[in-house]
Protein backbone atom coordinates (compact mmCIF):
# COMPACT_ATOMS: atom_id res chain seq x y z
CA UNK A 1 0.00 0.00 0.00
CA UNK A 2 1.11 3.56 -0.65
CA UNK A 3 0.11 7.02 0.45
CA UNK A 4 -0.58 7.81 -3.20
CA UNK A 5 -3.99 6.27 -2.62
CA UNK A 6 -5.41 9.43 -1.04
CA UNK A 7 -3.97 12.08 -3.33
CA UNK A 8 -7.00 12.51 -5.58
CA UNK A 9 -10.36 11.12 -6.66
CA UNK A 10 -10.01 7.83 -8.52
CA UNK A 11 -9.81 4.03 -8.36
CA UNK A 12 -7.22 2.46 -6.06
CA UNK A 13 -6.28 -1.08 -4.97
CA UNK A 14 -7.53 -2.07 -1.53
CA UNK A 15 -7.87 -5.39 0.28
CA UNK A 16 -9.52 -7.39 -2.51
CA UNK A 17 -9.95 -5.09 -5.48
CA UNK A 18 -10.21 -1.65 -6.97
CA UNK A 19 -12.30 0.75 -4.91
CA UNK A 20 -13.54 4.18 -5.88
CA UNK A 21 -12.34 7.00 -3.63
CA UNK A 22 -13.77 10.52 -3.76
CA UNK A 23 -11.33 13.04 -2.32
CA UNK A 24 -11.62 16.78 -1.78
CA UNK A 25 -8.28 17.98 -0.48
CA UNK A 26 -7.39 21.25 1.14
CA UNK A 27 -3.92 22.76 0.88
CA UNK A 28 -3.94 22.86 4.68
CA UNK A 29 -3.01 19.36 5.87
CA UNK A 30 -4.32 19.48 9.41
CA UNK A 31 -7.83 18.09 9.60
CA UNK A 32 -9.26 15.19 7.59
CA UNK A 33 -12.86 13.96 7.47
CA UNK A 34 -13.89 10.47 6.41
CA UNK A 35 -17.52 10.09 5.36
CA UNK A 36 -19.27 6.76 5.91
CA UNK A 37 -22.27 6.53 3.58
CA UNK A 38 -25.69 4.99 4.07
CA UNK A 39 -26.60 1.59 2.65
CA UNK A 40 -28.02 0.55 -0.73
CA UNK A 41 -30.54 2.93 -2.34
CA UNK A 42 -30.15 5.44 0.50
CA UNK A 43 -26.62 6.09 -0.73
CA UNK A 44 -27.97 7.13 -4.12
CA UNK A 45 -30.28 9.61 -2.40
CA UNK A 46 -27.42 11.12 -0.40
CA UNK A 47 -24.44 11.20 -2.75
CA UNK A 48 -25.16 14.74 -3.99
CA UNK A 49 -25.41 15.97 -0.38
CA UNK A 50 -22.09 14.35 0.48
CA UNK A 51 -20.42 15.93 -2.55
CA UNK A 52 -21.74 19.33 -1.49
CA UNK A 53 -20.36 18.90 2.03
CA UNK A 54 -16.98 17.74 0.74
CA UNK A 55 -16.57 20.73 -1.59
CA UNK A 56 -17.43 23.20 1.15
CA UNK A 57 -15.14 21.50 3.66
CA UNK A 58 -12.21 21.81 1.27
CA UNK A 59 -12.98 25.51 0.78
CA UNK A 60 -12.88 25.88 4.59
CA UNK A 61 -9.49 24.18 4.89
CA UNK A 62 -10.61 20.63 5.72
CA UNK A 63 -9.85 17.64 3.48
CA UNK A 64 -12.48 14.92 3.13
CA UNK A 65 -12.63 11.39 1.77
CA UNK A 66 -15.44 9.03 0.78
CA UNK A 67 -14.68 5.40 -0.04
CA UNK A 68 -17.27 3.35 -1.90
CA UNK A 69 -17.31 0.11 0.06
CA UNK A 70 -16.25 -3.04 -1.80
CA UNK A 71 -19.24 -4.34 -3.77
CA UNK A 72 -21.08 -1.00 -3.64
CA UNK A 73 -21.23 2.24 -5.61
CA UNK A 74 -18.53 2.50 -8.27
CA UNK A 75 -16.18 0.07 -6.54
CA UNK A 76 -15.37 -3.39 -7.84
CA UNK A 77 -17.64 -6.47 -7.56
CA UNK A 78 -21.13 -6.86 -6.09
CA UNK A 79 -22.50 -6.81 -2.57
CA UNK A 80 -22.71 -10.61 -2.40
CA UNK A 81 -18.90 -10.76 -2.28
CA UNK A 82 -18.59 -8.29 0.61
CA UNK A 83 -18.65 -8.49 4.40
CA UNK A 84 -18.59 -5.86 7.09
CA UNK A 85 -15.18 -7.13 8.20
CA UNK A 86 -13.78 -6.53 4.71
CA UNK A 87 -15.18 -3.00 4.72
CA UNK A 88 -13.51 -2.44 8.08
CA UNK A 89 -10.14 -3.55 6.70
CA UNK A 90 -10.48 -1.17 3.75
CA UNK A 91 -11.44 1.77 5.96
CA UNK A 92 -8.51 1.06 8.25
CA UNK A 93 -6.17 1.01 5.23
CA UNK A 94 -7.61 4.32 4.03
CA UNK A 95 -7.10 5.98 7.41
CA UNK A 96 -3.55 4.64 7.60
CA UNK A 97 -2.85 6.22 4.23
CA UNK A 98 -4.42 9.50 5.34
CA UNK A 99 -2.11 9.54 8.37
CA UNK A 100 0.90 9.20 6.07
CA UNK A 101 -0.15 12.44 4.37
CA UNK A 102 0.63 14.37 7.57
CA UNK A 103 -2.85 15.11 8.94
CA UNK A 104 -3.03 15.73 12.68
CA UNK A 105 -6.47 14.27 13.38
CA UNK A 106 -9.51 12.69 11.77
CA UNK A 107 -13.24 13.30 12.05
CA UNK A 108 -16.16 11.30 10.73
CA UNK A 109 -19.52 12.01 9.14
CA UNK A 110 -21.58 8.82 9.44
CA UNK A 111 -24.93 8.61 7.67
CA UNK A 112 -27.67 6.11 8.59
CA UNK A 113 -26.02 2.64 8.31
CA UNK A 114 -22.69 4.48 8.29
CA UNK A 115 -23.07 5.04 12.05
CA UNK A 116 -23.14 1.28 12.61
CA UNK A 117 -20.13 0.88 10.36
CA UNK A 118 -18.28 3.61 12.25
CA UNK A 119 -18.94 2.10 15.67
CA UNK A 120 -17.87 -1.32 14.38
CA UNK A 121 -14.66 0.23 13.01
CA UNK A 122 -13.81 2.06 16.22
CA UNK A 123 -14.51 -1.00 18.35
CA UNK A 124 -12.22 -3.24 16.31
CA UNK A 125 -9.45 -1.20 14.69
CA UNK A 126 -6.43 0.66 16.01
CA UNK A 127 -6.42 4.00 14.23
CA UNK A 128 -3.17 5.92 13.65
CA UNK A 129 -4.85 9.32 14.11
CA UNK A 130 -6.81 10.72 17.06
CA UNK A 131 -10.53 11.19 16.49
CA UNK A 132 -11.45 14.87 16.70
CA UNK A 133 -15.21 14.99 16.03
CA UNK A 134 -18.08 12.79 14.93
CA UNK A 135 -21.19 13.91 13.06
CA UNK A 136 -24.14 11.53 12.73
CA UNK A 137 -26.91 11.99 10.18
CA UNK A 138 -30.11 10.13 11.02
CA UNK A 139 -28.08 7.31 12.57
CA UNK A 140 -28.94 3.70 13.17
CA UNK A 141 -27.66 2.55 16.53
CA UNK A 142 -29.13 -0.96 16.45
CA UNK A 143 -28.03 -3.43 13.77
CA UNK A 144 -31.20 -5.48 14.32
CA UNK A 145 -33.37 -2.45 13.60
CA UNK A 146 -31.41 -1.66 10.44
CA UNK A 147 -31.77 -5.24 9.23
CA UNK A 148 -35.48 -5.36 10.07
CA UNK A 149 -36.17 -2.24 8.03
CA UNK A 150 -34.08 -3.44 5.09
CA UNK A 151 -35.74 -6.87 5.04
CA UNK A 152 -39.13 -5.16 5.19
CA UNK A 153 -38.48 -4.07 1.58
CA UNK A 154 -38.37 -7.73 0.51
CA UNK A 155 -41.52 -8.53 2.45
CA UNK A 156 -43.31 -5.64 0.72
CA UNK A 157 -42.03 -6.81 -2.68
CA UNK A 158 -43.50 -10.26 -2.06
CA UNK A 159 -46.83 -8.81 -0.99
CA UNK A 160 -47.00 -6.73 -4.19
CA UNK A 161 -46.65 -9.98 -6.15
CA UNK A 162 -49.41 -11.64 -4.15
CA UNK A 163 -46.90 -13.78 -2.25
CA UNK A 164 -46.33 -14.08 1.46
CA UNK A 165 -43.08 -14.21 3.36
CA UNK A 166 -41.65 -13.03 6.66
CA UNK A 167 -38.37 -11.85 8.10
CA UNK A 168 -37.95 -15.18 9.85
CA UNK A 169 -38.41 -17.11 6.59
CA UNK A 170 -35.94 -14.89 4.74
CA UNK A 171 -33.35 -15.29 7.49
CA UNK A 172 -33.85 -19.06 7.32
CA UNK A 173 -32.98 -18.95 3.62
CA UNK A 174 -29.75 -17.11 4.42
CA UNK A 175 -28.92 -19.56 7.21
CA UNK A 176 -29.37 -22.39 4.72
CA UNK A 177 -26.79 -20.79 2.42
CA UNK A 178 -29.09 -19.14 -0.12
CA UNK A 179 -28.53 -15.70 -1.67
CA UNK A 180 -31.26 -13.15 -1.01
CA UNK A 181 -31.98 -10.29 -3.40
CA UNK A 182 -33.51 -7.22 -1.78
CA UNK A 183 -34.37 -4.18 -3.92
CA UNK A 184 -31.86 -5.33 -6.51
CA UNK A 185 -29.04 -5.83 -3.99
CA UNK A 186 -27.69 -9.40 -3.55
CA UNK A 187 -27.27 -10.22 0.12
CA UNK A 188 -25.12 -13.27 0.80
CA UNK A 189 -25.12 -15.45 3.91
CA UNK A 190 -21.59 -14.19 4.61
CA UNK A 191 -22.69 -10.56 4.54
CA UNK A 192 -25.73 -11.30 6.71
CA UNK A 193 -23.66 -13.11 9.33
CA UNK A 194 -21.04 -10.35 9.29
CA UNK A 195 -23.81 -7.96 10.32
CA UNK A 196 -24.84 -10.24 13.17
CA UNK A 197 -21.26 -10.39 14.46
CA UNK A 198 -20.65 -6.63 14.28
CA UNK A 199 -19.80 -4.80 17.50
CA UNK A 200 -21.87 -1.63 17.27
CA UNK A 201 -21.91 -0.70 20.94
CA UNK A 202 -20.71 2.78 21.87
CA UNK A 203 -16.93 2.77 21.27
CA UNK A 204 -14.88 3.51 24.41
CA UNK A 205 -12.54 5.76 22.40
CA UNK A 206 -15.44 8.19 21.82
CA UNK A 207 -16.09 8.66 25.52
CA UNK A 208 -16.03 12.40 26.29
CA UNK A 209 -15.35 13.17 22.61
CA UNK A 210 -17.42 15.82 20.79
CA UNK A 211 -20.28 14.35 18.79
CA UNK A 212 -23.04 16.01 16.78
CA UNK A 213 -26.29 14.15 16.06
CA UNK A 214 -28.42 15.72 13.34
CA UNK A 215 -31.90 14.18 13.29
CA UNK A 216 -34.22 15.16 10.45
CA UNK A 217 -37.91 14.88 11.26
CA UNK A 218 -41.20 16.47 10.32
CA UNK A 219 -42.44 16.13 13.90
CA UNK A 220 -42.71 19.14 16.19
CA UNK A 221 -41.35 17.15 19.13
CA UNK A 222 -38.52 14.69 19.53
CA UNK A 223 -39.73 11.09 19.20
CA UNK A 224 -39.53 9.02 22.38
CA UNK A 225 -36.93 6.49 21.09
CA UNK A 226 -34.76 9.34 19.80
CA UNK A 227 -34.96 11.19 23.11
CA UNK A 228 -34.06 8.02 25.01
CA UNK A 229 -31.00 7.46 22.84
CA UNK A 230 -30.05 11.12 23.09
CA UNK A 231 -29.98 10.87 26.86
CA UNK A 232 -27.87 7.71 26.73
CA UNK A 233 -25.32 9.29 24.40
CA UNK A 234 -25.18 12.47 26.48
CA UNK A 235 -23.88 10.38 29.37
CA UNK A 236 -21.01 9.01 27.27
CA UNK A 237 -19.82 11.85 25.05
CA UNK A 238 -20.04 15.61 24.60
CA UNK A 239 -23.20 15.53 22.52
CA UNK A 240 -24.66 18.30 20.42
CA UNK A 241 -28.16 17.30 19.25
CA UNK A 242 -30.21 19.15 16.67
CA UNK A 243 -33.56 18.13 15.24
CA UNK A 244 -34.09 19.63 11.80
CA UNK A 245 -37.62 19.91 10.48
CA UNK A 246 -37.28 18.86 6.87
CA UNK A 247 -37.97 16.09 4.39
CA UNK A 248 -36.42 12.65 4.91
CA UNK A 249 -33.60 13.19 2.42
CA UNK A 250 -32.58 9.48 2.47
CA UNK A 251 -35.90 8.35 0.97
CA UNK A 252 -37.55 11.23 -0.87
CA UNK A 253 -38.73 10.61 -4.44
CA UNK A 254 -36.87 13.67 -5.71
CA UNK A 255 -33.36 14.44 -4.48
CA UNK A 256 -33.60 16.71 -1.42
CA UNK A 257 -31.45 19.79 -0.87
CA UNK A 258 -31.21 19.47 2.95
CA UNK A 259 -29.57 22.87 3.26
CA UNK A 260 -30.02 23.12 7.04
CA UNK A 261 -28.42 19.70 7.50
CA UNK A 262 -25.41 20.71 5.43
CA UNK A 263 -25.06 24.07 7.19
CA UNK A 264 -25.09 22.47 10.65
CA UNK A 265 -22.53 19.89 9.54
CA UNK A 266 -20.14 22.46 8.11
CA UNK A 267 -20.45 24.76 11.12
CA UNK A 268 -19.70 21.92 13.50
CA UNK A 269 -16.75 20.47 11.61
CA UNK A 270 -15.08 23.77 10.78
CA UNK A 271 -15.43 25.39 14.22
CA UNK A 272 -12.01 26.41 15.51
CA UNK A 273 -10.28 25.22 12.33
CA UNK A 274 -6.94 27.04 12.12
Amino acid sequence: MTNQRVTSTGFYPFTRGMLFLAAQRSDIKLHAVVILPPFAEEMNKCRHLISNVMRQLAAAGVSSFLLDNYGTGDSECDLDTATLQLWREDLTALINDISLQGYSDISFVAIRFGALQLFDLLNNAQLPLPVAKVVLWQPYFDIAKFWQQFVRIKVAEAMALGEKTSQKQLEQQLNEGHLLEIAGYPVSPAFYHSLLSANTTFPPMLKAKPMCWLETSQLDNIAVPVEKMRQQLSEQCTLSFEQIKDEPYWQTTELAEAQALISHTLAYLTAQVQ
